[in-house]
């Protein structure tokens, strides 16, 4: 059997708190009202054929 220190169930601890806490804020940003504009823009942009878009590929060239 492994032996587990204090410190490290203290250590995982900490870790699953941050990553808790990243969850919850993402969950209260999806709660964000968006204005008219930006949801029209989404919906717009969700009915283009992924064809239109880029792919990894070519936005790594350009940018990096």
């Amino acid at each position: 059997m492994t032996t587990v220190t204090l410190n490290q169930i203290n250590d995982n601890i900490l870790a699953l708190k941050e990553e808790i806490d990243e969850i919850k804020d993402f969950l209260e940003e999806s709660r964000l009202d968006l204005r008219p504009e930006v949801k029209t823009e989404i919906e717009e942009s969700r009915k283009r054929p992924i064809s239109q878009f880029k792919t990894q590929e070519e936005m790594e060239k350009k940018f990096l």
